[in-house]
């Protein structure tokens, strides 16, 4: 059985491609995803997106990355935690140069954890959190939590927010959901409503 054509630019099925519903946006700061290697090649994955839109940004893949890579002084991380700033605290503070990063954990909250407990310099970094005024969008992958986002959700709140304008990061949930619209209609009504609609988060699934 011959393999299908994949676009070689947002590495989705050729049937698929969301190349023309990508927009390079000039985003002030840059983002900086940290993907786990199962996510690389995922056919509903989001940090492409990301990587194809915002004019500053990139995408490293692996699960142990060198601190030394990392410019640790101007550098936040973006994870729920206790002691998480929300990030209009650090606008009104003035904390944020054009030279803070912004890190992104990709992979599903068991992986994204592991990315976190793997690397001592991600735990040490300041810790931010986004607003979220509605539930995710995502509707062909479950999240155990409420809050719970896909990557590129998470950078068009985070990138909104801190230069307080979601007119110009709309194009990111743009393609976000022709991928969406895409994949949905390539399964039958029936799978979709199956696993998709109807099917709630089993324990196992809760730490995925």
């Amino acid at each position: 059985m011959s393999k299908r054509a994949v676009c070689k630019r947002c590495l989705k099925a050729q049937s698929a491609c969301i190349c023309s519903a990508i927009q390079l946006i000039d985003n002030q700061h840059f983002v900086h995803v940290l993907q786990d290697p199962g996510e690389e090649k995922n056919a509903i994955g989001t940090a492409r997106i990301l990587g194809l839109s915002l004019k500053r940004s990139k995408i490293s893949v692996g699960v142990l990355f060198d601190a030394g890579l990392f410019d640790l002084q101007n550098s936040y991380l973006v994870f729920p935690d206790a002691s998480a700033v929300p990030t209009e605290q650090l606008v009104n503070l003035k904390k944020i140069n054009n030279h803070s990063v912004f890190i992104l954990l990709d992979g599903s909250w068991k992986k994204a954890y592991k990315l976190l407990m793997s690397n001592v310099f991600l735990q040490n970094l300041p810790k931010i959190s986004i607003n979220i005024d509605k539930k995710s969008e995502y509707r062909i992958r479950k999240s155990p939590r409420d809050d719970g986002l896909s990557t590129v959700e998470a950078g068009y709140y985070l990138l909104s927010q801190l230069e307080e304008n979601k007119e110009k990061f709309v194009p990111l949930l743009t393609s976000f959901n022709r991928m969406i619209d895409y994949q949905i209609a390539s399964m039958p009504a029936a799978i979709y409503k199956k696993h998709y609609l109807d099917k709630k988060p089993t324990s196992k699934e809760m730490f995925k």
